[in-house]
């Protein structure tokens, strides 16, 4: 249910980084100079070679970079890390060549048993929500992921509205100047308040710390006591329920 979202290049430095992170459950980032140059195996072996418990992947890049090929890749890299979920990045710019490329990848989804979480922007919500309506079976979900300017009441609104389609929530928060804040931190959403709502209206689906999508990338011992932080609240939580 708590997952953590690291960057991954395929490189030596990005593997010795996951050694040294916590043991947690992970949404694999990946660049679109990753997924297109790459082999699926030269990808998805290091990973699995370190026993990374990998439960989602993301396209770093929206899919006006990669396009259909990024997409089919991303579902196949999921699949060998056995992922349930990827995750497809959409603002208003790339809107039209995000729903595109789903739709031509759709078969494929299908094929390999995905489920595609679109994360909007704002100005991108209503038409990613036009299109996760448009399927029957559920395999276009949503992921919710704060921007600068979100509040807590904002992202709750968003998330409660959709609880059915929520497939993620990223837990990162900012300062008002735009830097990205850990969760401990004072000022910025109050992100134990999401947590605590979502959980007690039945959520149970994934809550990611969301640190190295949004830029900030800290040291491993760092995020360890944030992850233990997180998992301890959340223990808290569905120990009332």
């Amino acid at each position: 249910m708590l997952c953590y979202s690291i960057l991954y290049d395929g490189s030596p430095s990005s593997l010795d980084r996951l050694r040294q992170l916590p043991k947690v459950a992970l949404e694999v980032l990946l660049p679109s100079s990753v997924l297109l140059t790459l082999s699926v195996p030269e990808i998805a072996d290091p990973l699995l070679d370190e026993g990374a418990e990998v439960v989602a992947v993301k396209l770093v890049d929206g899919p006006e970079k990669s396009g259909v090929e990024g997409i089919e890749r991303a579902v196949i890299v999921a699949d060998e890390l056995g992922a349930e979920l990827v995750v497809v990045p959409m603002d208003s710019g790339n809107a039209a060549e995000a729903l595109s490329a789903l739709e031509e990848a759709y078969s494929l989804i299908v094929a390999y048993s995905k489920k595609v979480a679109l994360e909007p922007t704002r100005r991108a919500f209503p038409k990613a929500l036009e299109f996760i309506n448009g399927f029957l079976g559920g395999v276009f979900k949503l992921s919710v992921s704060p921007s600068r300017g979100s509040t807590t009441e904002e992202v709750l609104a968003m998330s409660l509205a959709h609880l059915g389609q929520l497939a993620a929530v990223k837990l990162a928060s900012f300062a008002r100047d735009g830097r990205v804040l850990r969760v401990s931190s004072a000022g910025g959403l109050n992100v134990f308040a999401i947590m605590k709502e979502l959980v007690e209206r039945g959520y149970d689906e994934y809550f990611v710390l969301d640190y190295e999508a949004k830029g900030l990338i800290l040291p491993p011992e760092i995020v360890k006591s944030d992850c233990d932080l997180l998992y301890q609240y959340l223990h808290s939580l569905l120990e009332k329920l």
